[in-house]
């Protein structure tokens, strides 16, 4: 079934990787596909295996928002604090300056804050280049919400993450990156990473490169797959790549590390979706809540802090936020909360227990790590890519791409 995704004339994709947890264990792990596809000579294209790391979308999210949690039990960040105390000025909404934005809302994506035309900048911007009316990109107020405040109404928003990825730096001195290694991944036994130029030239060759079908903006399931994301061919790049804000073509400029000071701009990481990871590695976040916490014999977090991001920080009530299409319902911590409502969060047809998680979707990319605690079960997938406009490729019961559907009903039918 997964190989057909694949072989799909009309709607294929060009590598995928999945996990399968079963009362808590991993039971299946697959690659297919190609992490590579040359241009011009298909004898030269790579495959993928279990080991490939994919720039994994917004998943990243969930993944920062345990670093946050881990300075929470340490005494070092405090939920309910106003982010400005933190971030060395004022952070307002100016619709609503005596309103503070707390942590707690950049976790729930109800800080009022909105990603306006881009949401990275390279150093040495900073990030009051997106706050303050002097700043460069200001935008005239489009990172902000001029209608709702702070904690009342939730709208997706990848700046959120990258004011949070700023935030650890503040508190703990580090460059986000580093921090994220030796704080999270490292302890969890994932050896990606948010920063490729730290990768060895190992790790470069077996990073998927993200596809789609797609020229100009034009889809053509017919044509030949492109390139959109991480296509590094085997060099380690001399630092971050971030949009060019001198190039209107959407061209990448690399930041140079030596000059960056953390604490003013963590965005150039894209903490909101650069990840680097295998969705083995993933499955690893989706164990560490499903044991409480606990990594081999290490207590990592503790199962208190777990069940806090799962509380529900924002359910829709019908008119309290944008709910992408039906596909969010209801956010926790850092934590995507399924509600299962037919047509709309319903990742497994015919799935009544609550799933816990994070999606992703960038760069023709399309990820995924699900998880249900009462049962111990988690589902992971990885897309590399996508074949023909997703807009013509709808779930048939969820808000969902098709793509997902067909993954995810062939990875539930291991768990039973």
């Amino acid at each position: 079934m997964l190989q057909s995704l694949l072989d799909d004339p009309l709607h294929a994709v060009p590598s995928l990787q999945v996990a399968v947890i079963r009362a808590g264990e991993i039971v299946y792990a697959e690659a297919f596909g190609h992490r590579y596809l040359d241009p011009d000579d298909p004898s030269k294209n790579l495959p993928v295996d279990n080991q490939t790391r994919f720039r994994v979308a917004s998943i990243s999210k969930l993944v920062v928002a345990l670093g946050a949690m881990k300075l929470v039990e340490q005494g070092k960040l405090d939920l309910e604090a106003d982010v400005s105390e933190y971030m060395g000025f004022p952070l307002r909404n100016p619709a609503f300056p005596q309103a503070p934005i707390r942590v707690r809302h950049l976790l729930s994506h109800t800080s009022s804050l909105r990603d306006g035309s881009r949401y990275a900048i390279p150093s040495p911007y900073t990030l009051q280049d997106f706050f303050h009316p002097q700043g460069r990109f200001f935008e005239a107020g489009a990172h902000f919400d001029p209608a709702h405040p702070p904690g009342r109404y939730a709208c997706y928003a990848n700046l959120n993450t990258g004011v949070l990825g700023t935030l650890l730096e503040c508190v703990s001195g580090r460059r986000f990156d580093l921090f994220m290694e030796q704080e999270v991944l490292h302890p969890l036994g994932m050896g990606g990473g948010f920063n490729v130029s730290r990768f060895t030239p190992e790790q470069i060759g077996n990073l998927a490169v993200l596809y789609r079908k797609q020229t100009g903006g034009v889809w053509n399931p017919a044509g030949p797959w492109v390139a959109q994301a991480d296509d590094y061919r085997g060099v380690v790049p001399p630092g971050p790549l971030v949009p060019d804000p001198n190039r209107p073509d959407g061209g990448f400029v690399t930041v140079d590390l030596r000059t960056y000071r953390p604490g003013t701009n963590a965005t150039f990481f894209s903490p909101q979706g650069g990840l680097r990871a295998s969705a083995l590695e993933l499955a690893r976040i989706a164990q560490l809540f499903l044991h409480q916490g606990r990594v081999g014999g290490l207590q990592w977090l503790e199962p208190k802090t777990l069940e806090q991001m799962l509380q529900p920080q924002w359910t829709f009530d019908g008119t309290n936020g944008d709910t992408l299409e039906g596909q969010a319902q209801s956010w926790g911590l850092g934590v995507w909360r399924f509600t299962n409502q037919p047509g709309q969060d319903c990742p497994v047809q015919g799935y009544t227990r609550p799933w816990f998680g994070h999606l992703g979707d960038a760069y023709g990319l399309l990820s995924g790590l699900l998880f249900d605690l009462e049962a111990g079960h988690a589902l992971v997938y990885i897309l590399g890519g996508q074949g023909c406009d997703p807009a013509q490729h709808r779930g048939l019961y969820s808000a969902y791409t098709r793509w997902e559907e067909q993954v995810l009903s062939a990875l539930y039918g291991l768990l039973s």
